[in-house]
């Protein structure tokens, strides 16, 4: 009779990995560097927002439109920070769940706050896939003023 057997995972490692990672791709998109942003992703890595925004494509893939996407955002934006952020790892070492709350200042004066939830899925030390959820009316209405949706 033989067993089967799962081998072990080091949870604690992923983790760390995991969270240093989120922590330095948030923190330069916040701050505006696009191409090092970008460089945290790998090439086919894929953005889908869990609520899609009419106008704009639920699904983002690839470094290209990654970057037009992105770069379009935090170019209208005065700041954008987050708070309240809680990581959590799952059993499986390469997706963890983020929870924040972020909060914009753009630069035609609105405002901006919505609390997120976001499924991210790393590889090879990259981001691999974020599946955003959000307060959809708050982007809706956000999207809408910067000129990206209807």
């Amino acid at each position: 009779m033989s067993t089967n057997t799962i081998p072990a995972v080091d949870l604690v490692a992923a983790r760390s990995r995991n969270e240093a990672i989120w922590s330095r791709s948030s923190k330069l998109l916040y701050a505006g560097d696009i191409e090092a942003f970008i460089g945290c992703w790998t090439e086919d890595g894929r953005y889908e927002a869990a609520l899609p925004v009419p106008g704009l494509p639920p699904v983002l893939t690839g470094h290209e439109t990654l970057r037009a996407a992105f770069n379009g955002l935090v170019a209208q934006a005065r700041s954008i920070n987050v708070h309240d952020v809680l990581f959590h790892q799952t059993d499986d070492p390469a997706v963890a769940v983020i929870e924040e709350r972020m909060v914009a200042e753009f630069l035609n004066g609105d405002k901006y706050e919505n609390r997120l939830i976001i499924r991210a899925t790393f590889r090879d030390d990259r981001i691999a896939e974020l599946v955003e959820y959000y307060g959809q009316f708050a982007h809706q209405n956000l999207l809408r003023k910067l000129g990206f949706a209807a």
